[in-house]
Order: C-alpha cells, then structure tokens, then sequence
C-alpha cells in the first residue's frame, strides 16, 4: 500500500518527468554527434576523373573531401594521356558521402610487349587472323614470286620479325607473302643459280615446304 502511494506520489512523478527528459536530452545530443560524425545526409557528387593525372584527381578529390586510391594499371590506350585516369568507381555524378574514397585505374605510359606470333610459314589468312588474334596490325602486304602462298618476312618498321620476337602491342606489321605461281623447280634453280641468300626460306618456312612436297 505504501509503495503503491509511492508511485502516484509528487516526489516520483517529478523523478519520472526528470529521468524522461533527460533521456530525450541524451538520444537526442547522441543523434546530433553521430550524424555530425558521420556526415548524415551529407552528400557529394563524384566528379569526372576520366583523362587527368594522378595529382590533378587527388587534387580535386581533395577539394570535395574525398580521397583517391590506385587499383590497377592498364595496358596503354591511346585515347588517354600517359599516366591518366581512365576508370573510376564510384562512377562521375554518384552521390557518396564525405570521406569517401574513389578507386582509379591508371593508363599506362606505353603499350605491353608481346610475341609475334608463328606466322612464318603461315598461309595468308593463318597469318592475318595470328597477328590480330595478338593485339597486333597488319600492314603493308607486298607479293614475291615463290611456288606456295605463304608468309616468307615479316616486318615491325624495316626490322625483320622472327616468330616470337618481343615487339609492343598496337604494332604495325608489314608482310611479304609468296604468291604462289613459281613452279618448285624453278625456284630450286634460281636459287641455285643466284647463289645468294636472299631467297632462302626460313627454317620455319622449309619445314612447311618439307610438309608440302612429302620430304
């Protein structure tokens, strides 16, 4: 009974209202810190890194409280500077908050090697489909009198390319290809006849010529 006049007692309501307010004060004060601290609601658009170096993003990301971090280097492209953004994430206009960071792949400064692939001794279209397959170009195709339609010399500006030479991707390749109206015999004989060694065949030529002849 004394208990029960306790709880409709002024003293205990006036303790209640108190402990109530009070509590009200703290999640209200703690809803305040945490939004402040986590920048609640506070958004900014990404911008557009694509083609800056990697000083001018930082820069910029900087300017709008967000940070910057390498993932990766890609092969070189050409329709972007030497060293520049070319990927981000989050994407240009994202809303992300204060302090987020934007991940970047950077451009390389010049294109990957590669090996030439076995072409020497290809057909034509072997040839073509080789040299695209490898991330390279073809380029100038000249013709040379010779029995069979094959890939004899390849070229990466005036430099003669062996199968499996290191040259940079994107390259251009330029190709002599024998046009395949030379009678065996009358290659052999001029061969012999020249004596030089500008129409001897690769050793990867010969040994197509061996498949084609049954030696």
């Amino acid at each position: 009974m004394d208990f029960f006049k306790f709880l409709i007692s002024k003293t205990f309501l006036k303790n209640l209202i108190a402990a109530v307010i009070l509590l009200v004060l703290i999640v209200f004060g703690l809803n305040i810190y945490l939004g402040s601290y986590t920048h609640h609601n506070e958004y900014h658009l990404v911008p557009d890194l694509t083609n800056k170096s990697f000083e001018q993003a930082k820069k910029i990301l900087e300017d709008r409280k967000m940070k910057i971090e390498i993932i990766d280097t890609v092969d070189y492209n050409p329709k972007f500077k030497k060293y520049a953004v070319v990927e981000q994430n989050p994407r240009k206009d994202d809303k992300v908050k204060v302090g987020r960071k934007i991940y970047v792949k950077i451009n390389n400064n010049k294109f990957a090697q590669v090996s030439f692939p076995h072409v020497i001794g290809k057909s034509r279209r072997q040839a073509l489909s080789l040299i695209k397959a490898s991330g390279l170009k073809v380029g100038k195709i000249t013709t040379r009198p010779y029995f069979a339609e094959i890939v004899l010399k390849a070229f990466h500006k005036k430099d003669t390319l062996k199968n499996g030479s290191k040259i940079p991707k994107n390259s251009v390749i330029d190709l002599i290809i024998g046009d395949g109206k030379r009678a065996v015999d009358e290659e052999e004989n001029n061969e012999q006849n020249e004596g030089t060694q500008s129409q001897q065949p690769d050793a990867d030529i010969q040994k197509t010529i061996n498949d084609v002849i049954g030696n």
